[in-house]
């Protein structure tokens, strides 16, 4: 079994790559294969519904969300850590 993680902060080392990587331990200690993917802190283009999707992805995403989609096609399950910011 293989888990794909999604860091969803800008912060490559702030708590939620923290959480993550404790969520990777445990995976780990039940032999579950675990990576953890970086979007980064770039700005990440939302489908617009044009239909041109192709096996690549989206035509027009110049950002990590292509690679992201071509890891999720091979993961069993995912984690998705997000921020939060305000409390």
């Amino acid at each position: 079994m293989k888990v794909l993680m999604l860091n969803g902060s800008s912060n490559p080392k702030g708590n939620t790559r923290c959480a993550l990587e404790i969520v990777a331990e445990e995976l780990a200690k039940e032999g579950i294969e675990s990576d953890i993917f970086e979007i980064g802190a770039g700005p990440v283009r939302d489908c617009i519904g044009c239909g041109r999707c192709t096996e690549n992805g989206c035509v027009f995403a110049d950002d990590r969300v292509n690679e992201f989609v071509a890891l999720a096609k091979q993961a069993d399950a995912f984690v998705f850590g997000t921020p939060v910011y305000y409390a």
